[in-house]
């Protein structure tokens, strides 16, 4: 790699963007080294960017010791072993499985959306495709580059899940939910089970709009699509997989699949706020309930003067 392409490549590995300056991305290359270097930057790239502060100033113990980190290497781990699995069985050879399933899991993990291997070859059995439509759609750690739903979201609505099903088994259990042993006030746990309603139901709106647009395509071809824009991964699965580009799509589409990138990269139930009419309606309220007030107050102060002159 020159190094126009490496200062190109490592541009968009720090933000999680994913272009390259080849139409086989990093595939074109077919270097271990480069694979090795853009995996270790993409894995930085998922951690929550605080964390990597403090290992700046030698905490290491507070940055090693973050309950979503540690999570996070582990749902890496867990998905790169299942992949390397997978292909294993299906007849890669150990090194090409290995190198394909680090590089895959934690490119779409951190929804970085680089490709070193075209993953929709029939030599990718079907369980890799639901491991990688999983990593589209949860994304990496909070605070950092990465897309998705966030890691930090999702381990708090499985904690809340699992309190539930104790509540069912002892009624008068008092389970607080924690993280870094720190309580989780109940209004933050209400913003993230609103959060993940809000994101299953324009996904499963968004996938119905868009199969009224990509009349030809297949369910998984549209279901992905929308995944992908969600969680800003860029490449998707089905048609529309790492050997394929999104050209081909009508204007319709290509403006849905727009909407749904900027609401992936914000975040979601700001954007559905801002989108709402009540909000709008509510700041003219609450201005001219303002202005309301300081008129009132103004005549007030004016009829107290009035008293002291006379």
């Amino acid at each position: 790699m020159d190094m126009f392409d490496s200062v190109n490549h490592a541009l968009t590995t720090m933000p999680s963007g994913g272009f390259s300056t080849r139409d086989a991305s990093i595939g074109f290359y077919d270097s271990f080294l480069v694979e090795s270097i853009i995996i270790v930057f993409m894995f930085l790239a998922g951690v929550n960017f605080t964390l990597l502060w403090f290992i700046r100033d030698g905490d290491f113990k507070r940055a090693f010791g973050d309950e979503e980190f540690r999570n996070y290497v582990v749902y890496i781990t867990v998905g790169v072993i299942a992949v390397f699995v997978a292909l294993i069985a299906s007849g890669t050879s150990a090194g090409r499985a290995i190198r394909n399933s680090m590089f895959q899991v934690v490119s779409i993990g951190t929804s970085t959306g680089y490709t070193s291997t075209d993953y929709m070859d029939a030599s990718w059995p079907l369980v890799t495709h639901l491991i990688l439509f999983i990593l589209m759609v949860v994304g990496a750690s909070a605070g950092s580059t990465s897309g998705g739903l966030k890691l930090l979201r999702v381990t708090l609505a499985f904690k809340v899940a699992m309190r539930e099903l104790v509540r069912i088994a002892q009624p008068r259990k008092i389970e607080q939910i924690r993280m870094n042993g720190e309580v989780v006030e109940q209004n933050q746990i209400g913003l993230i089970v609103g959060m993940l309603f809000v994101w299953v139901g324009l996904f499963f709106i968004s996938s119905l709009v868009l199969a009224i647009f990509m009349p030809g395509d297949t369910f998984e071809s549209v279901t992905m699509v929308v995944a992908s824009s969600l969680g800003n991964t860029g490449p998707t699965l089905g048609d529309y997989g790492p050997s394929s580009t999104w050209a081909g799509m009508n204007s319709g589409a290509l403006i849905i699949t727009s909407v749904l990138m900027w609401f992936g990269r914000l975040e979601l139930l700001t954007a559905v706020i801002l989108l709402h009419p009540r909000t709008w309606r509510r700041e003219k309220r609450v201005q001219s309930d303002r202005a309301a007030i300081a008129l009132f107050r103004r005549l007030m102060e004016d009829k107290d003067e009035k008293k002291k002159i006379e």
